[in-house]
């Protein structure tokens, strides 16, 4: 056995190790946090297909009436909409997830409002019953109030 031999195993086990400690932090910096936005974006386009699920799914549309509501300066005629079916504060957290802000009003309403990527969605409950949900474009800040009657909608 010669002495040359023996020194060169240590060094070229520690290169081994230095190669595969870089490549764990390659792996830590760079694609850890790309699979974590990607999942996150996921999650939010998830969230807006849910809030837009939601509130379609608790409206209908009155076509057989047409009314006068005021838009962006002008009259037009539109359809009303009013609340199809009311559900609780729990039911709404159920489906879309814990709510982005929560409030309670001098009654004691309870208002919850989730974000999606494009639309909010805020849900107002009294006594624990949905009466009003209010859909909002986040881009146009235009939207929608629908009530439990549909004398009280209104597009803004």
């Amino acid at each position: 056995m010669r002495t040359s031999d023996f020194g060169r195993a240590p060094w070229r086990l520690f290169l081994i190790q230095i190669l595969v400690l870089a490549a764990i932090v390659i792996t830590i910096k760079l694609y850890l946090p790309r699979h974590e936005r990607t999942l996150a974006a996921q999650a939010s386009i998830a969230r807006e297909q849910k809030i837009n699920a939601l509130f379609h799914d608790s409206i209908e549309e009155d076509t057989s009436r047409e009314v006068l509501v005021p838009l962006d300066g002008t009259m037009v005629k539109r359809h009303p909409w009013r609340l199809r079916t009311t559900f609780t504060s729990e039911a709404a957290e159920s489906s879309l997830g814990v709510p982005n802000t929560s409030a309670v009003d001098f009654r004691g309403g309870q208002h919850l409002t989730w974000l999606g990527t494009s639309h909010k969605l805020e849900a107002a409950f009294d006594a624990g019953r949905l009466f009003c949900l209010t859909w909002e474009d986040l881009n146009t800040h235009h939207g929608e109030q629908v009530y439990d009657s549909e004398e009280q909608w209104r597009p803004y």
